[in-house]
């Protein structure tokens, strides 16, 4: 299982506010690995404006 903090450090220096499509080429720029890719695929397709919104989808996948 992926941490949160891995999450977050794949996309360590993205400017927020970003839409899921946006944040899933961020990481995948960074080479984000591919626990972290599928963890952010499933995100809800939304606009993101903080790393607490990132932290509490993935907090909903886990």
């Amino acid at each position: 299982m992926v941490s949160t903090a891995e999450v977050l450090e794949a996309i360590k220096g993205i400017d927020l506010p970003k839409s899921k499509s946006e944040i899933i080429k961020y990481a995948q720029s960074r080479n984000a690995s591919k626990a972290v890719m599928d963890i952010l695929n499933k995100m809800p397709d939304q606009k993101f404006r903080s790393a607490a919104d990132i932290v509490h989808a993935v907090g909903e996948i886990e």
